[in-house]
């Protein structure tokens, strides 16, 4: 056996991705359409209920691609009684959590709404993964009124959102942590807090450069992340440290005065006494979908986070690591690593996945 690492991107389609016609949303109507022989009204449940419900953002579809392959197919559908439509993982994924994954980004799409959860599926799957099943906490389960499917008969599993959440919350930090660390939006190098109201003006474009009286240069090019302090107390976004401008305060705000976002009165506040200060060029903007609070995230990790005044390295500071991991995730479209087992032995579709969790976790029914 070999550990290989392995780039995994997960795309969280929207409006513009069905109205165009994307690569993504490709790929999706192709993952849902293999199960068409087992399913025989899944192309057009795809064409009037799928696509129109993506655009209308009744339904929420995502695609998991391993090195730039298509492999994961999800759709939920919101409301106050949430359903898990469909989830397709390719034949020959192993060990990987995707199940985990991708239940547990259903569950967070319905989280404003839901207050039950509901799928249907194969007796022979309740049967094969009940484990995996019973650890989000469906546990009830009945013959559907509905079947769907051909020569076998399906069951509804269903259980309270707020059970199923918890069941999330507790796997969240475990499935963040099988990702390779600084690999793109699932994780970055560095916390920045920054007052709301900058927020505001850096999302808008009018503040280019934040203010500080202690940085480095060895930041330069390193993705951040935001966190918006009192009273938001929010993680909101990322960007990228483009340049690091070293200078007296007169000198800095000749230069840069305009693009501080700041008037002269509160630049004078801050860097009042000091020598030289730091303006930090941010670029690569890139605001959450939905924000992420300490509160939350703490109660997620079990651990009480505690804010830096200006920023910290996430190097050192070990529970802010997970914390931007699990809000990064939770934005439903991200880029990272993993790590495979691969047997260099067997044919590429036979070998993929690593990781503790549901053993040999094989979702190839549709859940629908």
């Amino acid at each position: 056996m070999l550990t290989v690492e392995k780039n995994f991107r997960v795309v969280r389609l929207e409006e513009a991705d069905v109205r165009a016609r994307t690569d993504s949303y490709e790929h999706l109507k192709r993952l849902v359409l293999t199960h068409e022989h087992m399913y025989p009204d899944i192309a057009k449940w795809f064409r009037e209920k799928v696509a129109p419900g993506v655009r209308s953002a009744e339904r929420v579809a995502f695609i998991g691609y391993v090195d730039e392959k298509p492999c994961v197919s999800a759709v939920v559908k919101r409301g106050a009684v949430a359903k898990f439509c469909h989830l397709h993982i390719t034949e020959g994924l192993q060990n990987l959590n995707l199940g985990d994954v991708f239940f547990s980004l259903m569950a967070n799409e319905v989280r404003d709404l839901a207050q039950r959860v509901y799928f249907t599926l194969p007796e022979s799957v309740w049967s094969s993964k009940g484990e995996f099943f019973r650890s989000f906490n469906f546990s009830n389960r009945h013959k559907a009124s509905v079947q769907y499917r051909l020569f076998e008969e399906e069951l509804e599993c269903d259980a309270p959102f707020q059970e199923v959440w918890g069941a999330v919350s507790a796997k969240l930090p475990k499935i963040c942590g099988l990702y390779a660390p600084n690999a793109g939006p699932l994780s970055s190098d560095l916390l920045l807090s920054i007052h709301p109201k900058h927020v505001a003006r850096i999302f808008d474009g009018t503040k280019r450069y934040e203010l500080r009286r202690k940085f480095s240069t060895k930041w330069l090019g390193h993705r951040i992340n935001i966190y918006a302090t009192e009273p938001a107390m929010q993680l909101v976004g990322q960007a990228t440290v483009r340049s690091v401008v070293r200078n007296s305060p007169e000198a800095l705000w000749e230069r840069l005065g305009p693009e501080l976002g700041c008037s002269r009165a509160d630049f004078d506040r801050y860097t009042s006494g000091a020598e030289e200060v730091f303006a930090i060029e941010l670029a690569e903007v890139t605001p959450f979908r939905v924000p992420v609070s300490r509160k939350d995230v703490g109660a997620i990790l079990n651990e009480a986070l505690v804010a830096p005044q200006s920023y910290c390295s996430l190097q050192t500071s070990k529970g802010w690591g997970r914390a931007v991991s699990v809000a990064g995730m939770l934005q439903g479209a991200f880029s990272t690593r993993i790590l495979s087992c691969w047997n260099v032995l067997l044919p590429e579709r036979q070998a993929l996945d690593s990781g503790p969790g549901i053993a040999q976790m094989q979702m190839r029914r549709l859940l629908f």
